[in-house]
């Protein structure tokens, strides 16, 4: 049995991109040095300031079936150097909105996991650099498989 979370981890690497409203958008496998330069960005699997960008705990399901329940944490960014808080948090939620969308079209990733949902925590932050918007999305998933 191998764990779901890599596969996981991909399918998202691979799925932002490709959504509406995600053009330009940076799309990160885990941390970069150079995602601050950009004004909107995501990071798959870590979110800045934590420990850990993701979880999995197998199991034994119905006899042979195994069962891996899991999270990966990602972070939508979206930033400006002025003062228009209004401005990153729609952009932040605009990018949430189609996430969260083509998730609920399929909820297994395109047959990575059995079934998924999204849920994030908001930040926003404002300082004499500017205005920024984080959204530290988590995506809880189920896994089934011989």
């Amino acid at each position: 049995m191998n764990a779901a979370l890599p596969a996981v981890l991909d399918r998202l690497v691979a799925l932002l991109p490709t959504l509406p409203g995600w053009s330009g958008v940076g799309v990160f496998d885990g941390p970069t040095l150079t995602r601050d330069a950009l004004p909107t960005f995501v990071t798959v699997g870590f979110v800045d300031g934590e420990d850990f960008g993701g979880t999995f705990e197998p199991g034994e399901s119905l006899g042979d079936f195994w069962e891996e329940a899991g999270t990966v944490r990602s972070e939508i960014v979206s930033q400006t150097g002025d003062d228009d808080i209004a401005g990153c948090r729609a952009r932040a939620f605009g990018l949430f909105s189609a996430w969260q969308a083509a998730q609920q079209a399929d909820q297994t990733l395109g047959g990575v996991v059995a079934s998924s949902r999204l849920s994030a925590d908001l930040q926003p932050v404002q300082n004499t650099g500017g205005s920024a918007v984080r959204l530290a999305v988590t995506l809880t998933y189920v896994a089934r498989g011989l």
